[in-house]
């Protein structure tokens, strides 16, 4: 017969007796769950990790349950879980949004080191477009084969910034690229020079030794080119019945900067290289202006930059520009029996018989064809030589073979009689002082015209003293030329050239959340300094030798001041009361005011200092009470 099942008192009793567990394992076996000749079990890791998950969870309900007990806890609980989750929210969005920013900067960064992404409004169209260079059009003419404007900084042998600093495009600028003078024209009035700086000449020598001047101008155009002058520019006009000279009206200033771009595009080279080709060619014609004691350049847009005149560039680029309208001139020229030749802005036409009875006709054609190819004919500077009277085609007399007209030779006579005589100094060439390489210049340039006219003028030149400065000069502005051309840093006087400064990398900008770790970060090593630095200052064994070391007992004194800036306010404000009261009772006792009145203003202030321990507060009550009997008794 089974045991009787025990009730609950002596289940309560045998635990009492023994322990829970023992109980729990005796009745396990007598039911035949457990065999007897085993020890107590023991719970499993998972079920232990079960039961504690089981138990937080538990916590959390019952806190859960607390608040909503209490209507306002909970809402102001809710609003703060609520509003702690929006702000992590939000610092985690800030940093996600930094973070692509940072590396969007990067990749920005990057990118200006190897190309050319900008430089300026209306200048940049087709920097990023992929390079489309005409191989075999850039083969036909020999010239360097530039993909890339890094391509061309590195043939130019300077860096890309620079290449972007000489090319950028500014409507407002503080700086210019030119130095603008003007020289008084023959026929009056002024001519605007613009003469690049020897950052910029040094670029523009290059494109021209590379690019421009391999490429062929047509046999018509006689200015800027090897074996070519003025003198063979007259001579297809010698001895003819009628010279005509024709004259374009603000020849550079009217070649505009897409037509610039054009020529480099139109000699195979993609648009980005010639984008840049041009802005190193061009100007940005502008006014000089003084604002608040500050040098302004401001100029016009992209589209308005033109030719300068007195860039190394601008004469070839006028001789390719125009190899299509010396062709249509050419054409006119021909079909109506007349000769045509071009020197810059300076067209000439000359026939004979027949053919100079249309002048007529060829001057309504020329000036048609010069309005539809984007020039305009200079009104007064058009003339019609017959030959009875005196012809000239760009400064050279005509009417019987080249040679230099009779006023000029004669004033070049004066002027080398009176160096010889009374010194080069005393004399003077077309209204300057003169120059011995001034007047040796001129005598070979009327030797070169006709050399019977000029070689007894060239050898009174030689005659005169050499000066020695002009010819140093000289080879200098040859030096400079060569080593430009050859992508090399030609030597400066003021020193070595100037680079610009690498950009530095971006840095990463911090969120308001990064800020206040940093300086909490900051604030918690800064106190483990102080702590580090009080620990090693404290002797090994603390005691006697401690208040030896602070005989007023300061350590006291401030362990006491964190104490009570650490005790929560409302045991500050329940001491604060107390004491008033104690106050209060001993003013009475003492009927004294000054006792009641000087205490309440050391509580006042004991308040606000976050100081009313009693101790110090019974020593400052005593002493009044103390001073207050002194003067009474008095």
């Amino acid at each position: 017969m089974s045991a009787p099942q025990p009730t609950r008192a002596d289940l309560i009793e045998r635990i009492r007796a023994s322990s829970k567990d023992a109980v729990v394992l005796a009745e396990m076996q007598r039911l035949g769950f457990w065999p007897h000749d085993e020890a107590q079990p023991q719970p499993a890791a998972g079920f232990i990790e079960h039961e504690a998950a089981l138990m937080k969870e538990l916590a959390t309900l019952q806190e859960s349950l607390r608040l909503k007990g209490d209507p306002e806890t909970a809402l102001r609980a809710m609003r703060k879980e609520r509003l702690d989750a929006a702000r992590a929210q939000r610092e985690q969005n800030a940093r996600a949004r930094e973070q692509r920013r940072h590396e969007r900067a990067l990749q920005w960064h990057a990118a200006r080191q190897t190309q050319v992404v900008y430089l300026g409004a209306g200048a940049s169209a087709g920097l990023q477009q992929p390079a489309s260079a005409d191989h075999a059009r850039l083969a036909g003419h020999g010239l360097p084969a530039l993909y890339s404007p890094q391509a061309l900084a590195q043939a130019m042998g300077i860096d890309l910034a620079e290449l972007k600093f000489l090319s950028y495009h500014r409507e407002v600028a503080r700086s210019t690229h030119y130095r603008r003078f003007t020289l008084p024209k023959k026929t009056g009035g002024e001519r605007l020079i613009s003469a690049p700086m020897p950052r910029l000449k040094r670029a523009q020598y290059w494109v021209l030794e590379n690019i421009l001047a391999k490429v062929a101008a047509h046999q018509a155009a006689h200015g800027f080119l090897p074996a070519r002058s003025i003198v063979s520019n007259a001579q297809p006009h010698c001895g003819q019945d009628v010279v005509i000279n024709l004259d374009v009206k603000d020849f550079f200033p009217s070649i505009a900067f897409g037509r610039i771009k054009g020529v480099f595009m139109h000699l195979g080279y993609p648009e980005a290289v010639a984008t840049v080709l041009a802005l190193l060619c061009s100007e940005n014609r502008c006014d000089e202006l003084l604002v608040d004691g500050q040098r302004y350049f401001v100029g016009g847009k992209a589209r308005e930059r033109v030719l300068p005149q007195g860039a190394p560039t601008s004469p070839m680029l006028t001789n390719l520009l125009c190899r299509r309208l010396d062709r249509r001139l050419a054409g006119v020229a021909h079909a109506l029996g007349f000769a045509y030749t071009r020197y810059a802005d300076d067209l000439s036409f000359s026939a004979s018989g027949e053919a100079s009875q249309r002048v007529g006709m060829l001057l309504r054609r020329v000036r048609w064809t010069l309005r539809e190819e984007g020039f305009t004919p200079h009104p007064d500077k058009e003339r019609v030589m017959r030959k009875g009277a005196r012809q000239e085609v760009t400064g050279v007399v005509v009417n019987d073979g080249a040679g230099v007209s009779r006023r000029k030779r004669r004033a070049l006579r004066a002027a080398l009689h009176r160096a010889q005589r009374s010194g080069v100094e005393q004399a003077t060439w077309e209204g300057e002082p003169a120059s011995r390489d001034r007047l040796l210049g001129y005598a070979h340039f009327v030797r070169n015209v006709n050399a019977a006219q000029g070689q007894a003028l060239v050898e009174a030149a030689r005659a005169l003293p050499v000066g020695p400065a002009t010819t140093a000069s000289t080879a200098a502005a040859v030096g400079f030329r060569w080593l430009s051309a050859q992508g090399k840093a030609p030597e400066r006087a003021a020193g070595p050239w100037w680079t610009p400064a690498p950009r530095p990398e971006p840095a990463r900008q911090r969120t308001d959340g990064e800020m206040r770790e940093e300086r909490a970060a900051r604030r918690r090593a800064a106190a483990e300094e102080r702590q580090r630095a009080e620990a090693e200052a404290l002797p090994a064994t603390p005691g006697v030798e401690r208040r030896a070391a602070d005989p007023v007992g300061e350590g006291d004194v401030q362990t006491a001041a964190a104490d009570d800036a650490a005790m929560p306010p409302s045991r500050m404000r329940g001491i604060y009361w107390l004491q008033m009261i104690v106050v209060w009772l001993t003013g009475a006792v003492t009927r004294s005011n000054l006792v009641t009145l000087a205490g309440l203003v050391y509580l006042v202030a004991a308040y606000y200092l976050r100081r009313q321990r009693w101790k110090p507060f019974l020593v400052v009550l005593a002493g009044i009470a103390s001073v207050s009997y002194l003067l009474r008794g008095d």
